[in-house]
């Protein structure tokens, strides 16, 4: 830090504004952040009213990134996945926080931000991961500005534009090859009915997770998805190879469809991945995740000829645009359409 006593400073090495001031004997030094002079006078004078309030006994209401991330954290507990959670938590806390976690939100700038984005870059990370962390920082700020904190977002980077690939699903002609080597690989019954769940319902994992016995109508065969993210309960009538499968579960005396012996509790998010993951690579699927059995669902349907709009509401998306990313057409379907053109045109 530069000797000063008073004011603001040019670093010679970065050529950024530092700052040192004296408020009832206290001195108070640091950097601007900023190599504008305006600017850098700007925050001085912020900070020295800091300063003030604080020995006064008032906080400034304006949070770090640092202090906003544990806030949002904290706040939604309970309300988010705990995957999601910990997603934003992690790549802000990694890309962000080091560089500028003791910078207050309204003083974030796009320059910090793209920084951050680029981190991810060097670190031969892929574009998904650095549009992660664009997304998560718009959330992160806009909840800032729900809860008053700031009354503007103060930076605005956009999203890398990312060629998209063709994702995984489970597809048609290899269900029961699926479910087959499902039943082979892994001996618990209740991974081999909660991954028929996840397909034949098209529940996202959590979903899957935490079935409940109550919210299934033996008279109507249906299963009424009680706890989900968008808060709204959606009935799903339950195919009768899937029902029989469900009901053959062994019975316990917990509430929930797949308890785990050792407390009668739900299964960890993670209980289905290895088993998912060793049967996809023998099957040649490439890298299937639970949620890929929710677009397999989806896909699935979409071939059978299934109005979008019933798959929208099956799959509980509020979007129907939502529910158009999630539906992948096979190779074989897209032949098939073409074959089927040919013969109304007489060319084949």
């Amino acid at each position: 830090m530069l000797k000063f006593k008073n004011g603001l400073a040019k670093d010679p090495i970065t050529g950024t504004w530092v700052y040192c001031f004296k408020v009832n004997g206290k001195i108070t030094k640091g950097s601007t952040r900023v190599k504008d002079r305006v600017t850098a006078g700007k925050i001085l004078e912020e900070k020295r009213i800091e300063v003030v309030l604080e020995q006064k006994g008032l906080q400034s209401h304006i949070p770090t990134v640092s202090e906003l991330l544990k806030i949002w954290f904290d706040a939604h507990q309970g309300i988010h996945s705990r995957s999601h959670l910990i997603s934003v938590e992690g790549i802000i806390r990694l890309y962000m926080v080091p560089k500028i976690g003791d910078v207050r939100i309204d003083r974030v700038t796009p320059c910090m931000v793209e920084e951050g984005r680029q981190r991810i870059l060097d670190g031969k990370r892929s574009p998904v991961t650095a549009n992660l962390l664009i997304r998560s920082a718009r959330l992160l700020w806009r909840y800032a500005l729900r809860m008053g904190y700031i009354d503007h977002v103060p930076f605005v980077v956009h999203q890398m534009k990312v060629q998209q690939k063709p994702r995984p699903v489970v597809p048609v002609a290899k269900v029961k090859d699926f479910f087959q080597a499902i039943d082979e690989f892994a001996r618990n019954p209740q991974v081999q009915v909660m991954l028929r769940v996840m397909v034949g319902l098209g529940l996202r994992q959590s979903e899957a997770l935490g079935m409940r016995w109550e919210w299934f109508s033996e008279d109507q065969r249906t299963y009424i998805v009680g706890k989900a993210k968008g808060r709204e309960a959606r009935v799903l009538p339950v195919p009768a190879w899937l029902w029989d499968a469900i009901y053959a579960m062994p019975k316990t005396l917990s509430e929930w469809v797949f308890p785990t012996p050792k407390d009668g509790k739900p299964h960890r998010n993670n209980f289905l991945q290895k088993p998912l993951t060793t049967v996809a690579t023998n099957l040649g699927l490439g890298h299937l995740t639970q949620h890929r059995l929710r677009a397999t669902f989806a896909s699935l349907h979409a071939q059978a000829g299934t109005p979008i709009h019933e798959i929208q509401g099956m799959l509980g998306h509020k979007n129907i645009q939502t529910t158009m990313i999630y539906i992948e057409t096979s190779l074989d379907a897209k032949r098939q359409a073409q074959d089927n053109l040919s013969q109304k045109l007489g060319l084949s």
